[in-house]
């Protein structure tokens, strides 16, 4: 804490506490150094509420520099510091300020900084600027300033530095900017700006960094961009900017950093273009076509890359110049159509994504020799053989390891030591035998563990205990046996568990998923409907997972949908006896699928309790007595079926009920009311069994829609902990629950053999 006591340094004029670790509140007595010029109490964990950031303005009158990064005030901004006109500079980035922006401080007759970035709620318009203004940086980025900026901004001549990103501004950028030669810094990314990039701006000589993301921008690049010889880092994303990129941007000589993707621009674009920027370390280009050069150049004459991402370019092989890439450390070629055995480039590698193209062959040893590597994404190729043991002997570096989607074989090497650092294990969809190895209970860093859709033939793994393990999917194996009789006490924080399409046997266990029953803050903080808040989840939470590794250019982390991914599937095995009434305790389940077993008994009446629940699915079982009431309490049930059971009385009316058709509910004879045709009190079904037939053949004519619907309506099951996963889980690998659930209906029940 700052000591009261420093209130007695009367003649105090320069103070800076800056990075000082210090905690608290700042005390009232620094107030009494009215002598004081700069005051600097930046990055630390300090708090000055109000009224106390206005009894700053009050007594401080001889300040000319005040910088308070990340000084928790969360106040308006006092109407006095326009008084304060000897003021040159002001800091009050990410300070948790809000309201409206006092104009009259952007008149300050001496302001050559204002920083008031990361203020989310900190509103404000800009006014006209005067050419008698000393301002050299103006940083709004992360505000919520709005309305256009006024052409006056070119009176700002002494600008260095302009940061208007992701703002609310409109209108397109002014013309007048041309003016301010002396800019080296232009960041306008994530804003609502519109236009065209004026010509003008290729005046600017001066200018090192030009950041332009998800903006609504039309027309081409301005050719004489040329002229920006000292352009450093160039940030063209989502502007739907067309045309070709022009040569003259092989001309950037300083140029170190190149981001063009998701924009319009003419394609097929030769990639040579690119190449003969030597200054170039980390060079972006997904969503454009590129041509390679056919002949072999001398490749040591290429720029010597740190980053390189070349996503959807429509490649078939690798570039050639990537033999001579020794300092590469992040390499995502994924979405193409690359042909051929898997290449390591260099041992440097960090990050290797090379998910959905048509690799070949075996995964090379020589991947082993990128001792750093973190990331490991092979998804949705051709590689078969077996997976090397030295793969899981670099697990001590390694976060992420996805070969998902190939034709592996052989067993999981059972060598994963303590130092594991493993956050995401994704082996689903390959031909895998053998047993869970036990060793990979060391990795107590792991998230998700996903052994779905292969050949392992084995028990559940009841010795498995993982601390921060939220999601686990082992289905579509050959695991046999029952499970243990109290399941989840291992897993803390489990929310997402995929045991389906096993042969497992007994009673379903007593449910102990602590991480189901806790209500978190996000749960409680939000009244949307899974089904409508996730449709995109798949891109988004992968997102989340990778913007770990690559926040630059793969969008904002959205932790915050983990804990919406509650689902639990226990469907396609051997399960008999009754349902738990354990299951109600699982307060934040989404989705439970117990469908497609043995199970019998009735319908516990406390379902009506799992408030949260969107799915449930437990059709294809043996349950009689009636359906409870106490379903209709859940508000959120969007899809619901009981169908092939021995259900009798009446189906309930009312809220969710009113939406399900008869498909909900076929095959139980003792079932009346709606949506059935059998009325309750009236033992006489109304339609024929011509009727019933002609209702079967024209099933499959509605079930691709239906099915998409479906899809759609379930979107969050595309999203994952740690990636772009639990839409494979839920569509890739359990399609036939989808097509026989909700698309081609069977005219009479099918049990599984």
């Amino acid at each position: 804490m700052i000591p009261s006591e420093i209130g007695h340094l009367s003649n105090l004029r320069y103070l800076n506490l800056s990075m000082s670790v210090l905690f608290g509140e700042v005390p009232l007595e620094i107030f009494n150094l009215q002598e004081l010029i700069s005051l600097d109490l930046s990055n630390n964990a300090l708090r000055m509420r109000e009224p106390n950031f206005r009894t700053l303005g009050q007594s401080l009158i001889a300040l000319e520099m005040i910088y308070l990064t990340r000084v928790n005030i969360s106040s308006l901004i006092p109407e006095i510091f326009v008084n304060l006109t000897s003021l040159t500079h002001i800091a009050l980035e990410d300070c948790g300020l809000y309201g409206m922006f006092p104009k009259g401080i952007f008149f300050l007759p001496n302001l050559q900084l204002l920083n008031v970035g990361d203020n989310e709620n900190l509103v404000g318009y800009l006014p006209d600027f005067h050419n008698s203004s000393k301002l050299e940086k103006l940083l709004l980025g992360s505000t919520r300033f709005s309305s256009n900026v006024p052409e006056s901004i070119g009176n700002l001549g002494l600008l260095t530095e302009l940061d208007f990103s992701n703002n609310s501004f409109t209108g397109s950028i002014p013309y007048s900017l041309g003016k301010l030669t002396k800019l080296t810094i232009i960041d306008f990314s994530d804003s609502h700006f519109e236009g065209q990039i004026p010509n003008s701006l290729t005046n600017l000589t001066q200018l090192e960094h030009l950041s332009m993301a998800n903006c609504d921008l039309i027309g081409e690049i301005p050719s004489a961009i040329a002229n920006l010889t000292k352009l450093t880092v160039l940030r063209l994303i989502n502007t739907n900017l067309a045309g070709s990129i022009p040569s003259s941007i092989s001309r950037l000589e300083n140029l170190n950093w190149l981001t063009l993707w998701g924009n319009n621009f003419a394609s097929p674009m030769e990639f040579n273009l690119f190449l003969k920027l030597k200054q170039l370390n980390s060079l972006f280009l997904s969503d454009i076509d590129l041509i390679l050069p056919k002949a072999k150049h001398d490749n040591h004459s290429n720029p010597q890359l740190v980053s390189l991402v070349l996503e959807r370019c429509n490649l078939t092989q690798f570039p050639d110049f990537l033999h001579n890439q020794t300092r590469i450390w992040e390499l995502s070629l994924s979405l193409n159509a690359i042909q051929g055995p898997l290449l390591v480039p260099s041992p440097s590698l960090f990050l290797y994504e090379l998910s959905h193209n048509v690799l070949t062959g075996e995964i090379p040893t020589s991947i082993c020799n990128a001792t750093s590597l973190a990331t490991l994404d092979l998804e949705d190729n051709k590689l078969s053989g077996r997976i090397p043991p030295c793969l899981f002997n670099i697990s001590n570096t390694m976060s992420m390891l996805s070969t998902r989607q190939n034709n592996l074989q052989g067993t999981i090497p059972d060598i994963f030591t303590s130092k594991c650092m493993l956050e995401m294990v994704d082996l689903n969809g390959n031909q895998l035998q053998g047993k869970v190895p036990r060793s990979i209970a060391n990795c107590s860093s792991l998230k998700l563990l996903d052994l779905g859709d292969n050949l392992i033939n084995d028990t559940f793994p009841s010795w498995l205990a993982l601390p921060v393990l939220e999601a686990l999917a082992l289905g579509s194996n050959r695991l046999h046996g029952a499970l243990p009789l109290e399941f989840g006490s291992g897993f803390p924080k489990l929310h997402f568990v995929d045991l389906s399409d096993n042969k497992l046997t007994g009673a379903l266990p007593f449910l102990n998923l602590h991480a189901m029953v806790a209500e978190s803050d996000e749960s409680q903080s939000s009244n949307i409907p899974w089904s409508k808040m996730c449709i995109t989840c798949g891109a988004i939470v992968g997102y989340a997972y990778r913007s770990k590794i690559e926040p630059m250019y793969k969008g904002k982390r959205t932790p915050m949908l983990l804990n919406f991914l509650t689902s639990l599937d226990f469907s396609n095995n051997e399960f008999v006896g009754e349902i738990p009434d354990s299951i109600a305790n699982l307060i934040r389940l989404r989705a439970l699928n117990l469908s497609h077993n043995n199970l019998t008994r009735s319908i516990p009446q406390s379902l009506g309790d799992l408030s949260h629940l969107e799915i449930l699915d437990l059709s294809h079982n043996l349950l009689s007595g009636e359906i409870p009431q106490q379903l209709k309490k859940l508000t959120f049930l969007a899809i619901f079926n009981v169908s092939y059971n021995h259900l009798t009385g009446p189906i309930p009316e009312g809220n969710q009920f009113n939406t399900f058709d008869n498909d909900s509910f076929k095959s139980n004879p003792g079932l009346c009311g709606s949506p059935l045709s059998m009325n309750c009190g009236n033992s006489k079904v109304q339609s024929s069994p011509q009727l019933q037939a002609q209702h079967c053949d024209g099933e499959d004519e509605k079930s691709s829609a239906l099915v998409d619907w479906i899809i759609i309506s379930m979107g969050f099951i595309s999203g994952m902990v740690v990636g772009v996963i639990l839409g494979h889980i839920f569509i890739d690998q359990k399609h036939e629950w989808f097509i026989d659930t909700f698309g081609r209906r069977p005219c009479h029940n099918r049990r599984r053999a």
